[in-house]
């Protein structure tokens, strides 16, 4: 055997087996493979040794297992007792009870008859070890018919990519644990329902949450498309299954991926054990989004550090691959400081976002401070003397509206470390910006606002709304947001009521069309069909010239192909008809579609979208989250008859999708399909997306 001080590999393979001239012959051409063999013969030093390293490959010896001890039961326990689930190679007796053991042989990686020959067994396992060339994708097959996963994954790898079958659902996430894949590909029908508990399973995980699926389904129906988005899918395949077929939906989902390269992803043990990891920026939001509203991870303790390298006249000199050089220092000191407190890193062109997660506030602020004085141990680039950092933390406390708030604290926290001199941590403090009775000049939100028109301080953040038919373009609704200037960003209803009880509602108004329609014309000349609803108040409705100015600002920015939608709330509407009636023909000549807000079933309402020019209708959150299918349907079909298109927003859970699918909706809109972002980067494919 190996000696037993030497820590473990990515080239250790583990044996598992009784022949001593077996033993020695897998040794022999271990080491002409450059590989390091770990022989264990017993179950207890098997899971002696899954219990303190990760076990890549084991090769079981099954004629060496206790008496009554199964392959299956071998696996099922590594997997119970370690969390571990290794590629497997299994070399079985002459004689052994294939049809008992089919199942067990169908999970292995590879599966061996006597007479053993350790040749091929470790061409074999360096195979099992080989990680992805460059640019190669890995796709898991879940399939619960055998015949058929087997000729999945071989027409996968005939196509060039890297492919492995797991036909036991519970064993898939271990699976995906060991070597994150780049695509799941999942039979619907697996039994006991197991698709679907492993589609929450994986929605709900902490790093899989968005391994973009692809269903396989028994059959074709129009329905599948709504259950699918329900389960989290991304697209299905309809038996009977055509390899070209599926080999086109594959490459097409993979090719809307980045690459490993771009997004900085490691993959489990292909990226190799401890690797820094970075995150995209989508991903790192979408992280913390679903942190935010874990119930069973208290707020304390969590934050989001934001790093600037301070300035000196050597880090200017720098060119720019010593520069990437430093930035690669600065992740793997944060790796290394932070361990198992960091949950995820992501860079920009200015610094590094680490989320991190440890004991308490006191503990993240430790934690920041030995990242802070590590600096000064690095082994710098030729040219720089010494490096300094200034890092910025944005806690989890108090609750904030969106991931982007707490991207936006610890940007704001840095900057002060950086005002104040540089090579220091200070975590953002919230101030009290509360709207009071005083007078205008004591009311916080109110110089916040006013501040805001003058210069900085309002952004723009964008939601997706999926159509559930065929559609070319992409839609998103534009939405408003106040940042404050220690970097808390402020949803509508903190300060909206304020700007309506000041008069500065047709202000931010023309605040918004503007920057919205300067970034349609941006979405237009970079040949995007992009159709963004933008929300405009009654008071703007009311205001003289605003239809002349909006009449203007289109022929402006030459918007006439690729015209906005505007939104306006039903019940402001309603009180303000007289006005809409002229005002409505007006837009409509324009090639200007307008839309309801807030729409309900009421008499009042159906009446309104019949007598004026609404294209869109979207219903009220209380009526999409608390009603019936069949009251929903007869809803949706009443507002179809009178020509207007309807959209689901609030959509937070995949149960909702499933009551609002099958009752008519044209689009549906919400934070289970992705959080307000403050960039058009969503995924649109024929109105079905991750």
């Amino acid at each position: 055997m190996m000696p037993a001080d030497r820590p473990p590999s990515d080239q250790t393979v583990f044996f598992f087996g009784c022949d001593p001239v077996l033993g020695a012959a897998l040794q022999a051409q271990a080491a002409a493979f450059a590989l390091d063999l770990r022989w264990v013969k017993t179950v207890a030093g098997l899971m002696y040794a899954a219990a303190r390293h990760t076990l890549r490959v084991l090769i079981v010896e099954t004629g060496c297992l206790p008496a009554g001890r199964s392959p299956t039961a071998l696996l099922d326990r590594l997997e119970r007792d370690t969390g571990t689930y290794p590629r497997l190679i299994y070399l079985v007796p002459e004689g052994a009870a294939r049809g008992r053991n089919e199942a067990a042989w169908r999970e292995a990686h590879a599966v061996f008859p006597a007479p053993f020959d350790a040749a091929p067994i470790m061409a074999r396992v360096v195979q099992a070890l080989a990680p992805a060339s460059a640019g190669q994708r890995f796709v898991l097959v879940v399939d619960a018919r055998p015949e058929e996963g087997d000729e999945i994954v071989a027409a996968l790898s005939a196509a060039g990519l890297l492919a492995e079958r797991v036909p036991d659902p519970r064993r898939v996430v271990a699976a995906l644990e060991r070597a994150r894949a780049d695509l799941l590909l999942m039979d619907l029908n697996l039994p006991n329902d197991a698709s679907r508990a492993l589609r929450a399973t994986i929605r709900n995980h902490q790093t899989l949450f968005d391994l973009p699926i692809i269903f396989i389904s028994a059959e074709d129906y129009p329905d599948h498309e709504g259950e699918i988005l329900r389960l989290g899918g991304d697209e299905y395949l309809a038996r009977p299954l055509a390899a070209e077929r599926m080999l086109a939906a594959v490459k097409g989902r993979l090719a809307r991926l980045p690459t490993a390269a771009a997004s900085g992803l490691g993959r489990g043990v292909r990226g190799g054990p401890g690797a820094p990891v970075l995150l995209t920026r989508k991903q790192l939001l979408r992280r913390l989004e679903l942190a935010m509203v874990d119930p069973q991870v208290p707020a304390a303790g969590q934050a989001v550090l934001y790093l600037r390298i301070d300035e000196s006249p050597g880090l200017a000199a720098l060119d720019a691959a010593r520069v990437e050089a430093l930035r690669s220092l600065i992740l793997e000191l944060v790796h290394e400081s932070a361990s198992l407190a960091l949950r995820g890193a992501c860079q920009d062109d200015d610094g590094l976002y680490a989320w991190v997660r440890d004991e308490s506030d006191a503990a993240v602020i430790e934690l920041a401070d030995a990242i802070r004085k590590g600096a000064a141990d690095l082994v710098l680039p030729a040219g720089l003397a010494r490096v300094s950092l200034s890092i910025g933390i944005g806690p989890f406390t108090p609750s904030a509206d969106n991931a982007l708030t707490l991207i936006s604290r610890a940007q704001a926290a840095c900057e002060q470390a950086r005002r104040a001199g540089g090579n220091r941590v200070l975590r953002q403090r919230r101030g009290a910006a509360r709207s009071g009775s005083g007078t205008p000049d004591q009311d916080p939100i109110l110089s916040l606002l006013r501040s805001a028109l003058a210069g900085q301080g309002f952004q723009l953040v964008y939601q997706p709304i999926l159509s559930l038919r065929k559609s070319h373009h992409e839609r998103y609704e534009v939405l408003l947001r106040l940042r404050t200037p220690d970097g808390e960003i402020m949803p509508p209803p903190t300060f909206l009521p304020v700007a309506a009880h000041y008069g500065l509602l047709p202000a931010l108004d023309r605040w918004v069309l503007t920057r919205a329609l300067e970034t349609l014309r941006q979405e237009r000349d970079a040949g995007r069909p992009t159709l963004l609803l933008i929300f405009q108040s009654s008071a703007s409705l009311t205001a003289p010239g605003w239809l002349d100015w909006v009449r203007t600002e289109v022929l402006r920015l030459d918007l006439i192909r690729q015209r906005p939608m505007l939104e306006f709330n039903v019940r402001d509407i309603l009180a303000n008809e007289d006005h809409a009636r002229v005002v409505f023909p007006e837009l409509a000549r324009l090639g200007i579609e307008v839309g309801l807000a807030a729409v309900t079933h009421d008499e009042e309402i159906l009446g309104l979208v019949a007598r004026r020019p609404i294209g869109t209708a979207k219903l009220a959150r209380e009526l999409v989250g608390r009603t019936e299918t069949a009251q929903l349907k007869s809803i949706v079909a009443a507002l179809h008859q009178r020509h207007a298109r309807v959209i689901a927003a609030g959509i937070e859970d995949p149960e909702t999708i499933g009551r609002v699918w099958s009752s008519g909706v044209d689009f549906i809109q919400g934070n289970f399909i992705q959080f307000p972002e403050d960039t058009l980067n969503f995924q649109f494919r024929e109105g079905l997306s991750p």
